[in-house]
């Protein structure tokens, strides 16, 4: 694993509801292995709690988390979160933007205002926490941005969600556009788009359009050109990677971490 040592890391969206592993925490589990110093973000604060105790205890860790309850779609909330981390650990020069929700509904069933909820929080919700670390960004001398975007942001996945989709798919390109625009300071900017992964989201959000949840991971694991899905462990350690010295060089890219997904022919879902 890549070291992280004196990075200090934004991971908002990295709480963990019922101590269930999601991408987020396993992400900011994998940031602190590999030495970092990381400030835990997120709106629930039961996610806040079970991603503390779940990561234990210890006078090394302690100096080296915290977290703080804050909510993407309210920008001086975020604003106070990246104060406290810079107050209580230094200032960030990694965020880490796991934030997603899946609104289900096509043309015909989604009402306008559904849309508009998944683009506020889905992109509108990155672009905020992007403005809020480039300050800190910019006196470093430089840093790294990674966004958890979707294989749903860049093809048809058979699943009932434009809005998700099309929100995924702002969220790859203003990644890219960010890394770009902003090299020539240091600044990197990547984006990581999951597949087929097992997470607690897939239990809240998919499993309605099969007919037993039973049903949902047997597909799914089918649909995988592995024969099984990824786990989230799987997207913490390309995180751990990108946020690290050792991928220095890789800038305004999307990376899918996805078994080969990407690549079938045909629609996905089943």
């Amino acid at each position: 694993m890549s070291d992280l040592n004196g990075k200090i890391v934004m991971a908002i969206g990295c709480g963990t509801p019922d101590g269930q592993v999601n991408n987020g925490f396993a992400a900011a589990k994998a940031f602190l292995a590999a030495g970092a110093k990381v400030c835990i973000v997120d709106r629930d604060r039961a996610a806040l709690n079970h991603a503390r105790a779940a990561l234990g205890e210890g006078a090394d860790l302690d100096s080296r988390l915290t977290t703080v309850l804050a909510d993407v779609g309210d920008e001086d909330s975020l604003s106070a979160a990246f104060d406290h981390c810079a107050g209580s650990l230094g200032e960030p020069t990694v965020l880490h933007f796991n934030v997603g929700i899946v609104v289900n509904g096509g043309l015909d069933t989604l009402e306008t205002t559904a849309f508009a909820k998944a683009l506020d929080i889905n992109l509108t919700g990155a672009f905020a926490a992007m403005k809020q670390a480039l300050p800190y960004m910019r006196r470093a001398g430089g840093g790294s941005i990674i966004t958890v975007s979707s294989v749903g942001g860049m093809r048809y996945m058979g699943y009932d969600y434009p809005a998700y989709a099309a929100s995924k798919a702002g969220l790859i390109e203003l990644t890219k556009v960010v890394g770009a625009q902003y090299a020539s300071e240091g600044i990197r900017a990547n984006s990581i788009a999951p597949g087929l992964i097992e997470t607690p989201l897939i239990h809240n959000s998919i499993s309605g359009h099969y007919a037993s949840v039973e049903d949902m991971l047997a597909a799914r694991h089918a649909l995988s050109p592995t024969g099984k899905m990824g786990q989230p462990e799987d997207i913490a350690k390309l995180a751990v990677f990108l946020a690290s010295d050792d991928s220095s060089y890789i800038n305004s890219t999307l990376i899918p971490v996805d078994g080969g997904l990407v690549h079938f022919a045909g629609t996905p879902k089943t």
